[in-house]
C-alpha cells in the first residue's frame, strides 16, 4: 500500500528523542522519590550515618540535573520544530506539510472520479425518473384519448356470456377514471366503453335497467354498477315486452335505451344513494327537469354549435347518448333494438332524433354522492 506521507530523517530523530526524554521526565522523579525515601528511612534507623546524609544530597542533586536535562533538551527540540514549521508534528503517521504529493494527487483523482460517478448516477436516476414520468403522462393522455374514442360495434354473434360481466369492470374503471370520474367526460367514457370498447355485444332487453326484480336479481343499485354478471343470462320477460320480446318468454338479459342512459350516468359518477336511478323518459316531448334539475331541451335541427358529447338525443319512445359531435352530424350510442342491441350510429342534425337534451346544468349541479361500486371509491 502506498504511504500517504514520508518523514524527514531529522523529524524521526526528534520524535524518538522526545519520546525518550518524556519517559525520563516521568521515571527520574519517581526514582528520586524512592531513593530519597529509602535514605530518609536509613537516616532514621541510623541517625549518625554520614553516608546516608551524603548519599541523599548527592542523589537529590543528580536527580535534579537529570530532570532538568530532558526539559532543556525538550525545549530545544520544540524550538527546532517551531523553526522548521512543523510544531504540529505529533507522530510518525502524520506529517502535514511533508506529504507525498503524488499520492495526494492520486487521491484527489479518485475522489473526483467518485464524485463524478455519484453525479452521473444521480443524473441518470433523475433522467430515468423524468422518462418514467413522461411515459406515465403519455399513457395518461393516451388512456384519456382512448376512453373518449369510438371503437367498433361488437358483432351480435359475440354476445356477452352469462356470469362473465364482472371481468370487464377493471377496464371500465380505468376508462372512466382516465376521462374523469364524476364528470361529463366520465359519463361519455362509460357509454363508449360499453358500446364500442368492450369485446362482447351487450343485448337489448326491454325494461332492462329500470329497477326491476328478475327472479331475485335486482336490476339496479349494486347490481347495476359496472358490468352485471346477469347480462347475457336467459331471463324471462316479465314487464310487457315488445313484438320482438314477448312477455313470458326468455331472452338474453341486458338493457334497453333509457336503461343504457341510466347506466352510463350512474357509472360515470352520478349517484344519490339507495336505488335511485337517473332515468330519462322516452315520452314526447321530453321533460325540462331531470331529478329536480332544470335542463335545456332544443330541437335536433338547432343543435349545431350547442350539442356536446354527454348530451342526450331524444325522440318519442327512444333515447341515446351523444358521444361525438362534428360540423354536420353527431354520433349516438344507443340500445337501438332487440335485433341490433347496443350500437353507435351517426345522424345528421334534424334527422331521426327530434330533440337534444343539453345536460350542462345536470352535470354541474347533480348531487354526486358516494359510489356504490368499490372500484370507484
Amino acid at each position: 500500500m502506498t504511504e500517504l506521507c514520508f518523514q524527514p530523517f531529522f523529524l524521526r530523530i526528534i520524535y524518538f528523542v522526545k519520546l525518550a526524554l518524556n519517559i525520563m521526565r516521568f521515571v527520574v522523579p519517581i526514582g528520586l522519590i524512592v531513593t530519597v525515601t529509602l535514605n530518609i528511612l536509613k537516616g532514621v534507623i541510623d541517625p549518625k550515618s554520614e553516608d546516608g546524609k551524603k548519599n541523599i544530597k548527592t542523589k537529590v542533586i543528580a536527580a535534579i540535573i537529570v530532570f532538568l536535562i530532558p526539559s532543556v533538551i525538550n525545549l530545544v527540540m520544540s524550538l527546532i520544530e517551531n523553526i522548521a514549521g512543523v510544531n504540529n508534528y505529533n507522530g510518525i503517521t502524520e506529517c502535514y506539510e511533508f506529504a507525498n504529493l503524488d499520492y495526494i494527487e492520486q487521491l484527489e483523482k479518485e475522489i473526483e472520479k467518485e464524485e463524478l460517478q455519484k453525479y452521473l448516477s444521480e443524473r441518470e436516476l433523475a433522467l430515468e425518473e423524468a422518462a418514467q414520468y413522461k411515459l406515465a403522462i403519455q399513457k395518461l393522455v393516451e388512456s384519456n384519448q382512448n376512453a373518449l374514442k369510438i371503437g367498433e360495434n361488437a358483432n351480435n354473434d359475440n354476445m356477452i356470456a352469462c356470469e362473465t360481466g364482472s371481468q370487464y369492470n377493471t377496464d371500465l374503471y380505468n376508462y372512466v377514471r382516465s376521462a374523469g370520474y364524476k364528470t361529463r367526460e366520465g359519463v361519455v367514457a362509460a357509454a363508449l366503453y360499453l358500446s364500442s370498447h368492450i369485446d362482447v355485444h351487450i343485448p337489448y332487453f326491454w325494461s332492462g335497467g329500470h329497477n326491476h326484480n328478475y327472479n331475485g336479481y335486482q336490476d339496479y343499485g349494486e347490481n347495476f354498477m359496472g358490468v352485471p354478471d346477469k347480462w347475457g343470462c336467459d331471463v324471462k320477460m316479465a314487464f310487457g315486452g315488445t313484438s320482438a320480446q314477448k312477455d313470458g318468454q326468455y331472452y338474453p338479459f341486458g338493457i334497453d335505451c333509457s336503461g343504457f342512459i341510466s347506466w352510463a350516468i350512474l357509472n360515470g359518477g352520478y349517484y344519490t344513494g339507495g336505488n335511485q336511478s337517473v332515468i330519462i323518459s322516452t315520452k314526447s316531448p321530453p321533460s325540462t327537469s331531470l331529478k329536480g334539475i332544470k335542463v335545456e331541451v332544443i330541437s335536433s335541427g338547432n343543435a349545431k354549435g350547442k350539442i356536446k358529447p354527454g348530451d342526450v338525443a331524444h325522440k318519442s319512445g327512444h333515447v341515446g347518448m351523444v358521444v361525438e359531435v362534428s360540423s354536420d352530424s353527431y354520433k349516438v350510442a344507443e340500445a337501438a333494438s332487440y335485433k341490433s342491441g347496443l350500437v353507435i350510429k351517426e345522424y345528421k342534425y334534424g334527422s331521426n332524433f327530434d330533440h337534444i337534451i343539453l345536460m350542462d346544468n345536470f352535470y354541474e349541479n347533480y348531487q354526486k354522492g358516494e359510489a356504490m361500486w368499490d372500484g370507484f371509491r
